[in-house]
């Protein structure tokens, strides 16, 4: 597989660096922003983003999934300027729901400044409309200026909230420094977009619209039942235990699954476009994905095992004493965030092989499934530690089930190499966690 060797990690590197470069900013800025704000304050902003990327999810209904798999690149910018329509059309709406139910969304979250909610449709149509517009680059293999979009993203809205604290501005500096970063990425991947908005007609979008319709119909609620499954501690959390613990659970999400989540999204967005020119290819696409499954197993496997050990000593110690429990979150969440992060960069099958029925089939089960075991969490187990630890086993389960289903359109099975994966996490575990009692004796 000498393609995947040279111009697939070549692009996927170009990705990647950009991402690496971003989370090096945060976490260098993570070790000042955990003392300079409260656990309350980052729990009020993980709340709002989530609920954000729920509605980002399905702004443009998915039809942007379908600007890489379109091969007419006329019909391909319709797609994107559909897509871009939709886009504020859901801001608008957004808005309105949020006029109307400001109060009651508010109480619900446990939330300490209502009016944050207020910026939730901006934040929505800002981001789907830069996603949509980073699905084209992809398609035009644009690596470059999206690795610099991400660079960009996190250093103008890190640097503002590390500034917030000296401007004589109230309320939350960490949700201003995201709405910035988020209207700074826009408007860097809009610069010299060769695609006029309204240069085209109704009749034309009608008809991308008709063609891809089975991504509005079952990959939109898809996309949402999957989104909410992901975001679901953050919302559960919230409701039963407040911004405080959310903040916990936010920093344990940003110390562990966000580097790993870069990785992935920098691989499944060169994987996509690969995958859908030789899907049909099924040995070439079987031996590029286990390939590439090798790569990012090793890759992940030891920082896995050093965060599932110590992660209750680095937390600490990166964001300072009031940041425990995020050490504790991180040991229960690492190993289920591991399994996220393999599925993650395959998860362009459902649309590439157009199984978008099971995919909103096994969304709806992976929500039923984590919805029950945190809810039985709390109330059974009467705590966060106990309803994260239900949450984690029962999507790892769900999650490794999947992956392998993807495997199985790819051309090869991947049981053996489940089986190997957990016995190699296992004994790395043990020995991890032997090696720390002898240390701490």
């Amino acid at each position: 597989m000498k393609l995947l060797k040279r111009d697939f990690f070549k692009n996927a590197s170009l990705l990647f660096s950009g991402s690496l470069i971003a989370q090096i900013i945060g976490f260098g800025a993570l070790y000042f922003l955990g003392r300079i704000y409260s656990p309350e304050d980052f729990g009020e902003v993980e709340t709002i983003m989530k609920l954000a990327g729920v509605l980002i999810a399905v702004a443009g209904l998915r039809y942007e999934m379908a600007i890489v798999v379109e091969e007419n690149p006329t019909q391909a910018k319709d797609l994107l300027r559909l897509s871009l329509f939709l886009n504020f059309g859901m801001g608008i709406l957004i808005f309105c729901i949020i006029l109307l139910f400001k109060t009651n969304i508010g109480v619900f979250f446990k939330l300490n400044n209502p009016n944050l909610l207020f910026g939730l449709p901006l934040i929505v149509w800002i981001t789907s409309s830069t996603e949509s517009i980073i699905l084209w680059q992809n398609r035009v293999k644009k690596f470059k200026k999206i690795s610099a979009n991400r660079i960009l993203f996190s250093s103008s809205g890190t640097g503002y909230k590390l500034l917030h604290p000296f401007t004589l501005l109230a309320g939350n500096g960490l949700f201003f420094g995201q709405v910035i970063a988020q209207v700074v990425a826009l408007s860097n991947m809009l610069y010299k977009l060769p695609i006029q908005l309204f240069q085209t007609t109704k009749q034309n979008l009608l008809a991308v619209s008709k063609a891809y319709r089975s991504f509005a119909v079952f990959s939109s609620p898809a996309a949402i039942l999957n989104i909410l499954a992901t975001s679901m501690p953050v919302f559960v959390i919230s409701a039963f235990d407040g911004q405080q613990a959310t903040g916990y659970f936010g920093n344990a999400y940003k110390l562990t699954y966000l580097p790993m989540s870069m990785l992935s999204l920098a691989v499944g967005q060169v994987f996509f476009e690969r995958i859908a020119r030789i899907k049909s290819q099924k040995e070439n696409a079987s031996k590029m994905a286990h390939q590439l499954l090798n790569t990012l197993f090793f890759i992940g496997i030891i920082p896995v095992i050093i965060m599932l050990v110590w992660g209750d000593q680095i937390a600490p110690l990166i964001l300072g004493s009031q940041w425990k429990e995020t050490g504790v979150f991180i040991q229960i969440m690492i190993l289920f965030y591991f399994t996220m992060f393999l599925t993650s960069s395959f998860s362009s099958a459902f649309e590439t092989y157009q199984k978008l029925k099971l995919q909103l089939g096994y969304n709806l089960i992976f929500l039923t499934c984590t919805f029950g075991a945190l809810y039985l969490g709390y109330t059974e187990g009467g705590n966060t530690r106990t309803a994260l630890i239900w949450f984690s086993a029962v999507g790892i389960v769900l999650r490794l089930a999947i992956l392998n289903y993807f495997f199985v359109l790819f051309g090869k099975n991947l049981i053996a190499k489940t089986i190997f994966a957990i016995l190699i996490t296992g004994v790395l575990a043990y020995l991890g966690f032997y090696l720390k009692g002898f240390m701490l004796s």
